[in-house]
């Protein structure tokens, strides 16, 4: 079975043009469903109608020419998952996208959507590309192989990871793992597996899970001198330790990451490891220690400029010295984050809304003003729109104990329970019985 009838429909999609629009004068509606679905085999003439009206032209390959440019692509893809280059990943996604390839082999049609959805996922696309991507894989996966079923769900999960529905992600992620004694995978497809599956445990609060995982990754990654992917490992370990508050075992991965770092001169991950150091000192209320590696965080973000990087340590700076209640700390870092934000406006054209809610909310709260319920207000809906739910808890509960305060008990019970109904959500809960 060839792959003409999905192409069709995904170009008709993206055209934004009705099944009555294109097969109007080449055949019937139901008959376009047919083709469009792949349960009939069109005539040439017929295909070549519709693809003329969809303005399409559509390279066709030879078996042998068809599985060597699947070949081909497969390798390219291995590297882009092992490198993680994103700016090489950008001009080999540009090369192949133009190409509108009519592969005579479905099974190679699906192989190269899945590989097209990771690398989009990679480059963490604009989010209609991504829905449209992760469409043609919903639509299409009753006919994968085994192989392939394993790549959708791994793709899959990752596609909820970024929207921040991690228990949704782990239930794909999961689904992967029947299939991985069915199926021949490489090592470094296995590594890269479980690489993903560390992260999403992690956001899952299964620590021990994590670092099972993330340990398997990292023996694959030291193994083949794969310095920075041995590095996020470390990062992801130390992270769960810290979670489970063994503080050690966290600082002791992150000092291996760093070794890594030196050794290596790995230095776009310099910024990241003082980042994470700086946090294991926050969370054991070591402000100033934590604060020394913050700094030296930024001072390395803004040599290796990494705009979303540098905010988030800006915003951590904010975060400490908000804890010893330094208004006039807070207020100049804030100022510091808001100029930032323009500054990454102007140079690259980038939106940078949830941290300019987290500047401004620290501001008003730091502030002698009367903006605080507000600002907010604002946020609250801010990150409830963006689904992170974190932050919809946290400053739910500010909003909450500051209408408390005010003796507005009405409207502090609605963001109390607001803050709970989060509580819930992300312990994957719907009853208070089962907290």
């Amino acid at each position: 079975m060839s792959s003409i009838g999905y192409i069709i429909k995904q170009e008709r999609l993206n055209q934004k043009i009705k099944q009555s629009v294109l097969a109007k004068g080449i055949c019937s509606t139901s008959y376009l469903s047919k083709i469009e679905n792949n349960s009939t085999v069109p005539s040439e003439e017929v295909i070549t109608f519709l693809l003329k009206r969809l303005n399409l032209e559509i390279d066709k390959l030879s078996n042998e020419e068809e599985n060597k440019f699947i070949d081909a692509f497969s390798e390219l893809y291995k590297l882009a998952i092992i490198q993680r280059d994103k700016k090489w990943i950008r001009a080999t996604l540009d090369e192949f996208s133009t190409r509108k390839t009519y592969f005579l082999q479905l099974k190679n049609y699906h192989t190269y959507n899945l590989y097209m959805f990771r690398l989009r996922l990679i480059l963490n696309e604009k989010i209609d590309i991504l829905q449209s991507a992760y469409e043609v894989i919903i639509k299409t996966e009753e006919s994968f192989d085994e192989k392939q079923r394993f790549l959708a769900n791994l793709n899959i999960g990752l596609y909820f990871y970024l929207n921040g529905d991690y228990y949704k992600s782990l239930c794909r992620l999961e689904k992967s793992l029947k299939f991985v004694h069915n199926i021949t995978n490489e090592e470094w497809e296995m590594a890269d597996y479980y690489n993903v599956l560390s992260l999403i445990y992690f956001k899952c609060n299964e620590f021990f899970n994590t670092i099972n995982y993330a340990s398997k990754s990292l023996k694959y990654y030291k193994d083949n001198l794969l310095f920075e992917r041995a590095i996020d490992s470390y990062i992801v370990i130390g992270a769960a330790h810290k979670k489970m508050r063994r503080y050690e075992e966290a600082e002791k991965n992150y000092n291996l990451a760093k070794k890594l770092v030196i050794d290596y001169k790995v230095v776009d991950y310099e910024g990241m490891i003082y980042q994470n150091i700086g946090s294991l000192h926050a969370i054991q209320e070591s402000h100033d220690k934590a604060i020394e590696y913050y700094k030296l965080s930024l001072k390395s973000k803004e040599k290796n400029f990494n705009a979303e990087g540098y905010l988030i340590t800006i915003l951590s700076i904010i975060k400490e010295y908000s804890k010893q209640t330094n208004h006039v700390e807070v207020l100049k870092w804030c100022k510091k984050g808001l100029e930032a934000i323009e500054d990454i406006k102007n140079k690259y054209n980038t939106e940078c809304h949830s941290f300019y809610c987290h500047f401004e909310i620290y501001r008003a709260f730091h502030s002698s003003t009367d903006e605080l319920e507000v600002v907010l207000k604002k946020g609250i809906s801010h990150f409830e729109m963006v689904h992170d739910n974190r932050h919809v808890q946290k400053y739910s509960i500010l909003l909450a104990d500051y209408y408390f305060k005010q003796s507005k008990f009405k409207a502090a019970n609605l963001y109390y329970q607001k803050s709970i109904q989060v509580l819930f959500k992300q312990n994957f809960i719907t009853k208070w019985e089962d907290l």
